[in-house]
């Protein structure tokens, strides 16, 4: 019993965050998704989406400085570093890396063209160059934040 009441939940809040979705994307058409899961223990879960017009959602969940959905604009000298970044060799496959760690946060990101989507999970396990440019595309996103609602 206890399961199946999970799983309803679990339902009805994934089909929430697509309703969501679509309402953002109306505008905008979205560049990038990156995601950051639970684990056992106090990882931080939240969810960033950047848009083509610079502009970045933020929902931090749990474990998290700011709880709460929080929007900004991303600076245009730091969008267009982040646009060069995606073309590097190690953004060009999807993949998944280290799926079956129990206790590791997952990391999910979406990388969106006109052509594919190309995306990336892992939870550790990954080359030092994929490390390096998922926490470049982190830091760059994040950079200006805005934390005022």
């Amino acid at each position: 019993m206890k399961k199946i009441m999970i799983m309803l939940i679990t339902l009805l809040f994934s089909c929430s965050s697509v309703k969501e979705n679509n309402k953002l994307t109306a505008n905008a058409t979205l560049k990038i998704t990156l995601k950051k899961g639970a684990c056992f223990g106090t990882c931080p879960i939240y969810q960033i989406r950047l848009f083509e017009d610079r502009s970045v959602k933020y929902n931090g969940i749990r474990f998290v400085e700011s709880q709460g959905t929080y929007e900004w604009y991303m600076d245009s000298s730091d969008f267009d570093k982040l646009t060069k970044l995606l073309q590097t060799k190690e953004l060009k496959t999807s993949g998944e890396y280290n799926m079956r760690a129990q206790d590791l946060p997952l990391t999910s990101l979406s990388i969106y063209s006109n052509k594919s989507t190309i995306e990336i999970k892992h939870k550790g396990g990954i080359s030092d160059e994929l490390k390096e440019r998922i926490k470049s595309i982190e830091y760059l996103i994040m950079k200006n934040a805005s934390w005022t609602k």
